[in-house]
């Protein structure tokens, strides 16, 4: 399926705490790769494959996220749901579905990248008939994230959160295994009527909040296998510098 269809939301709007030694209090999507914000990198990705209307969730940093965006892409449809305080990413993307026009749309972290088929996830979505999807990979070692549980079916069945999947990590590595976890890549397909089916505080984690409120209720995972980028730490910003080149206009 075709994106020009789809609205996309963005999260732009985290502190970015523990990259402020690299970006000096600027909002950490602006962070440059090779001179280009990482952000943009992400939007030309997207557009690449036909995306076309964008929402950006904006809060810290607001004021120069928007400017950065309007001036780099003037021909696309860019519009911001700014946050008055932070609510969160769940609260986040809720605010920004009420702008949303078509009847599912992709949701994203603006800190990561993933080399995935967006057409592909909508179109499994559909055919699914799902309330939710979300884009998922494995790591050998994902004792720096949350984990996730599917049937043979792919239909999600648990969420570990990152403190207790550390602790199981951290056991099986001292027994001389090696397994392969899924993680969360920060890429999801909604339905734009997705927060009907849980009631939600204003400010909430879409990630420990939300989503394990909606396993059995249409909830599904589409597996990539491309490695997964996160420039929320200095050591993963600079493996971004790296390995982000084939994506560099």
């Amino acid at each position: 399926m075709n994106l020009n269809n789809t609205d996309i939301v963005i999260l732009a709007g985290g502190l970015g705490k523990r990259l402020q030694a690299l970006t000096q209090g600027q909002q950490k999507v602006l962070a440059k790769i090779d001179g280009k914000p990482f952000i943009a990198l992400l939007i030309e990705f997207i557009a690449s494959q036909g995306g076309q209307r964008f929402i950006v969730c904006t809060s810290h940093g607001a004021e120069a996220v928007e400017r950065t965006l309007a001036d780099t892409f003037p021909k696309l449809d860019i519009v911001f749901s700014r946050e008055e305080e932070p609510l969160g990413t769940g609260g986040a993307i809720k605010q920004a579905a009420a702008l949303v026009c078509s009847p599912r749309f992709l949701a994203m972290n603006g800190d990561c990248f993933c080399v995935i088929d967006y057409g592909q996830l909508i179109a499994r979505h559909v055919s699914r008939k799902a309330a939710a999807t979300i884009a998922v990979t494995r790591l050998d070692d994902a004792r720096e994230y949350g984990t996730i549980e599917t049937g043979p079916d792919g239909r999600i069945e648990a969420f570990k959160e990152k403190s207790a999947s550390a602790e199981m990590l951290s056991r099986s590595a001292s027994a001389d295994r090696q397994p392969r976890y899924l993680i969360n890549t920060g890429t999801y397909c909604l339905n734009k009527d997705v927060f009907n089916l849980a009631k939600t505080p204003q400010k909430f984690s879409i990630e420990y909040d939300f989503f394990p409120r909606l396993v059995g209720k249409g909830f599904w995972s589409f597996e990539v296998a491309n490695k997964f980028v996160d420039i929320g730490t200095p050591e993963r910003y600079q493996w971004a510098q790296e390995h982000l080149k084939e994506f560099r206009a």
